[in-house]
């Protein structure tokens, strides 16, 4: 038999290279619908690859009550302010500090606010779910291959590899996807709506320090460090909170600022403690969705009164009117009509 000619052969090895091509395509794109999304809609750290490189003011980071807490269209809103919230549930110290340096990658942002609540936990992370919800949104890279490594360090290759390829993990989802797994909400640029409203009462604020668990002084750290070879100030925000079972507890939390605030002095840091220093911005009869955490109407105010101090401490320009910047007038039309869809469709009681 003769030799084939190149072109034959060439047309061959074109042609498996485009299967492969398709085929890793067609496996990402399931594996992006498969995936369970952080705070459903929201998908909170994915979105934000869709934010446009360099182009972030601040950055903010914490748990449930930064995203609940804080809205970044009302920043655009009223200051031209460009922000996201790379929140997760139950974020900790150290995985906020995984997400900042992926962060970083992609954007250099003039400020970044913590969200201090999540302190107390003295753990690297709170539960698979948790740290799924953290990290199964954030690209395959340098950062994520290090957080692996770091909070995983017990786990098998087999294990590891799911968190590389969350596709091996949520294969069987077929029956629980839903809506929002095929169309995301990036322009709540990782906020969320709930205008759900619980009457509490001011529960006020202990005069006892709590201690700042080891593990959670260690990440801080870092983060104040990151954020120094950054050229990124740090600030740090106590965002109102109810009673979530007991007094006791409640007490202990709050008492966590008392000492985080000893310490941010010490190292020249911003500490903005809203519940106590700004109690008359937030009304506990209206401005809380649950025990816990503000709903819509609490985060509209506590980020205007934000968005005022950081243009007044870091002389942040607003971009309203430059042509880099217009998605954000888009995005603003976007989530003024998804307001409006919230109020009117409030969740089932209980739900």
């Amino acid at each position: 038999m003769g030799k084939k000619s190149p072109h034959i052969r060439l047309r061959r090895i074109l042609g498996t290279i485009a299967f492969l091509i398709t085929g890793i395509l067609i496996f990402a794109g399931i594996s992006e619908i498969m995936r369970r999304k952080t705070a459903e809609e929201v998908d909170m750290v994915h979105s934000f690859y869709e934010i446009e490189e360099d182009s972030l003011d601040v950055l903010f980071l914490g748990s449930s009550h930064l995203y609940y807490g804080v809205q970044p269209n009302e920043l655009w809103r009223e200051y031209g302010i460009t922000s996201y919230v790379m929140g997760s549930p139950e974020q900790t110290a150290a995985t906020s500090y995984f997400l900042l340096k992926e962060a970083f990658t992609r954007q250099q942002p003039k400020v970044v606010v913590m969200e201090s609540y999540y302190l107390w936990n003295k753990l690297m992370y709170n539960g698979e779910s948790r740290l799924r919800q953290a990290f199964d949104g954030m690209k395959f890279g340098p950062v994520k291959v290090e957080m692996i490594n770091e909070m995983l360090p017990d786990a098998g290759f087999k294990e590891k590899l799911t968190y590389y390829l969350p596709f091996l993990k949520y294969h069987s989802r077929w029956s629980e996807l839903e809506s929002y797994d095929f169309t995301t909400k990036p322009f709540l640029k990782g906020s969320r709506l709930d205008y759900t409203t619980v009457e509490l009462e001011d529960p006020g604020i202990p005069k006892k320090a709590a201690a700042i668990p080891d593990n959670s002084m260690e990440y801080l750290e870092k983060i104040i460090r990151l954020c120094e070879e950054n050229d990124a100030e740090f600030v740090m925000a106590a965002i109102p909170f109810g009673i979530e079972t007991d007094q006791k507890r409640y007490k202990r939390r709050q008492g966590l600022n008392l000492t985080l605030e000893e310490y941010l002095q010490a190292e020249g840091i911003p500490f903005l403690f809203y519940q106590r220093d700004y109690p008359d911005i937030i009304d506990f009869s209206t401005d809380f969705r649950d025990k816990t955490h503000l709903n819509t109407n609490g985060a509209v105010k506590l980020t205007h009164h934000l968005g005022g101090w950081l243009k007044e401490n870091y002389g942040l320009e607003g971009h309203k009117g430059e042509a880099a910047y217009e998605s954000w007038d888009s995005d603003l039309v976007l989530y003024d009509r998804e307001t409006e869809w919230v109020k009117e469709n409030p969740p089932e009681a209980g739900a």
